[in-house]
């Protein structure tokens, strides 16, 4: 039954998008505008009902784990509380990762200076002046 549904759907939007191309190429809009509405509004439709359907389903399934007498989900359990040994860790911890990408950070930074320096003194003349119409055609 649904796979005569699925080939339906399938089906008709073939024919809709069909009809809009077709549409298109004769420049008759009208049929544009009408396919591509039928189209997303039938689209519209499906998702509804798969949500109407995915919400009634939910209050079926806790009717059947409750006809069972178990439980599906285990007992909550109480977080302990938190102490101010465990803050502090966590920041320390925290500031431990946040100094070593700072540090490695500083040292992609200075590795590029280094390149860029190493590069201007190789050329000299190019690195200090960009070159001038007037010097290309000399």
């Amino acid at each position: 039954m649904r796979s005569k549904f699925l080939l339906a759907g399938g089906a008709l939007s073939v024919v809709l998008t069909a009809a809009a191309v077709l549409g298109a190429v004769q420049e008759w809009w009208w049929l544009v505008v009408a396919a591509g509405m039928v189209l997303l509004s039938v689209t519209l439709i499906i998702a509804m009902d798969a949500d109407r359907r995915a919400r009634a389903l939910r209050p079926y399934i806790r009717g059947e784990v409750s006809k069972n007498g178990k439980s599906a989900l285990p007992p909550a359990l109480e977080a302990p509380p938190v102490s101010e040994v465990d803050v502090v860790g966590t920041v320390r911890v925290l500031q431990a990762q946040f100094t070593g990408r700072l540090d490695r950070m500083q040292a992609s930074l200075d590795q590029a200076v280094a390149q860029l320096r190493d590069v201007a003194d190789r050329e000299p003349s190019a690195a200090q002046s960009p070159p001038t119409p007037e010097s290309d055609q000399a």
